[in-house]
Parts: structure tokens; sequence; C-alpha cells
């Protein structure tokens, strides 16, 4: 049977989270089901300085130039935009060619530009989100949708049994999602009057006075590593529409690593983490300090809590599920 052809389009390269998680790393698993051609935007890991500024904008360049190649050039099957807002030219000319657009996001990118978003649910014709408040959103649009969460590889990320010398408390993310980590500076200033403890930052610098903290650069290596430092990950969020409307990926880390969270239960939160069985939802600083007291104090706990978030992992939020849904969902 003939393959598939897919344009993959993403917003970012491989250092760009949701392009990796929900586009690169779905199709690098469907080699043998799709015959996958993929353009990415530039990377977002950029270097201060001229030479990194024309580096960004040649690649800019180079990206449009290859996305024009291929829709001029090109027939595809199934033309798959993570993120990404196309222009009408290639939105046209990819329907021209009986292509069928399938248009991924995982954030409220409809707040970027209404009038983009709504010219790609005009000529989109399926929908894949990561929450189902985004699915409740898209409801106006009428198309065919479907919840696919932001997949962990729970084969690449497992639960390491390890001592860890202080109670740490792990958060990984990036400058853009920085500001979550940075509202809770009172807990952390707290905690460091009440125990002994670490706060390991992945992906972004932080610096708070009094609060043993360790800052480590994004890769995907040390995201592996840092998972395996920490006693306990931590998903702060603030009642916005934005935030309510976010995917949940920093928890399905945690949980691919056998760790419990605490997490602000705003959007997707209230839905992956269960009080008490695989971590707690804090509502205020107190409630945030009253957490880390108990994961700090009871060892047996977090173990427990740690083996029934790795559980939920795997049967919720793993590749082997979530790629699955895909496929089904693209050849339907």
């Amino acid at each position: 049977m003939q393959k598939k052809k897919v344009l993959l389009i993403t917003y970012g390269n491989r250092d760009h989270a949701s392009s990796r998680v929900r586009g690169l790393n779905h199709f690098d698993r469907l080699k043998d089901v799709f015959d996958t051609t993929w353009i990415p935007r530039v990377k977002f890991t950029q270097q201060p300085g001229l030479l990194s500024k024309i580096s960004v904008a040649l690649s800019k360049r180079i990206q449009l130039i290859k996305l024009w190649w291929a829709v001029w050039f090109s027939t595809y099957d199934i033309v798959f935009v993570q993120v990404m807002f196309l222009p009408e030219w290639c939105l046209v000319k990819l329907k021209k060619k009986g292509a069928v657009i399938c248009f991924d996001f995982d954030d409220a990118v409809y707040t970027y530009s209404k009038t983009s978003f709504d010219l790609m649910m005009q000529y989109t014709d399926k929908v894949i989100v990561a929450t189902p408040y985004l699915m409740e959103y898209i409801g106006q649009y009428h198309k065919t949708a479907i919840v696919i969460f932001s997949p962990v590889d729970t084969g690449l990320i497992f639960p390491v049994k390890k001592e860890q010398p202080v109670f740490t408390i792990g958060w990984i993310g990036s400058s853009w999602t920085l500001p979550y980590l940075q509202t809770l500076q009172p807990v952390f200033e707290t905690l460091a009057k009440k125990m002994d403890y670490k706060l390991l930052v992945q992906g972004a610098e932080l610096n708070i006075p009094g609060v043993k903290t360790e800052c480590i650069p994004w890769s995907e290596q040390h995201e592996i590593d840092s998972l395996a430092k920490i006693d306990v990950g931590i998903m702060p969020l603030e009642n916005t529409e934005w935030a309510k409307m976010k995917g949940g990926y920093k928890l399905y880390l945690y949980m691919a690593a056998g760790k419990p969270a605490v997490a602000s239960p705003f959007g997707i939160n209230a839905g992956i983490v269960k009080e008490g069985v695989t971590g707690f939802l804090a509502r205020d600083n107190a409630e945030w300090v009253k957490a880390f007291e108990k994961l700090h104090d009871d060892i047996t706990l977090r173990t427990l809590m740690g083996n029934n978030a790795r559980r939920d992992a795997e049967e919720k939020y793993s590749y082997e599920v979530c790629t699955k849904q895909l496929v089904n969902f693209l050849n339907s």
C-alpha cells in the first residue's frame, strides 16, 4: 500500500516544545505510515549579537522559499500545520491540489491574531487541540476536531530510584513561561525559612535571594537528567484566558518520571492532577507551602503518588496512546 504524502509545517524547530512534541516526535514514529516532508520555521534558541540576528533572518527567508517551493511544485495528501498561520495564497493553492489541511495547536493562538486564526479555520479540514477547553472554543467553527494531549516519551523518560541529597522542587519551562514561576517567589521564600530544599529550574534563569537554586539550560538530554534529580514537579499558572487554554506538558513529564506534582487548579491542570493521588492542586500561597511540607516530610507519600502518576502517564499521555489517536484521525 502506497504511503500518504504529508507536508509537516511547524512553528519552530526541535528546540521549540510544541513543534517537537506535537509534530516531529509523532511523525518520526510514523515513517512506515507516512512519507513526510518537514519544513520548520527557525530555531528558538538564539545567540546574542549581529551574526545571530542575520542568521535568524536568513533562516526565515529560506523557510519561506522552501514553503513556496513545496506548495507550488509538490502535491501532498495531508498538510499538517503545527501552530503556524499560513498566508491565504498558500491555503488556496493547497486546497486546489486536493490536500487535507490539518491544523494543530496547544495554546490560545487565536489571541495572536483573530483574523489570521479565522482564515486558518476557514480552509482547515481537521483540527487537533491539546485540551478540552480549546475544543470547546473551536466548536463555533464546526470543524472535524479531536483532543490529543501533548504526549510524553515514557520509553525515554521513566522513574529513576535515586535518593536526593536535599529535597528538590523542579520546574521545566522557558523564558516565555518564567513569569508563572516567578509568582511563587513568596512561597519559595517562606519555604526557605521552614526547610532545607533546592529549586531546580530548567530552561530559564531565576535568582531568589535566600533560596538555593540551580538553573540549567534546556536540551533534550538535560530534560531527562533534570527529571531524575527532582522529588516533586510544579506547574504554576495564573487564572487568565491564555493560561487556562495551555496544555499540561510539564505535568506529563513529571508523571512519566514517576514524580508527584503540585499545580495551580486552572485549565487542564485540574483534570490532570488527581488531588491526594498523583499530587496536589494549590489555590493560594498557603496551599503551595502546605503541599511542599507534606511531600517533604513523607517519602512514602511521594513514592505512592509518583507510582500513580507514572501509571497515568503510560495509560493516557504516552506516544503509544497519542500517536495511535493521531494516525486514526488523519486517516479517517
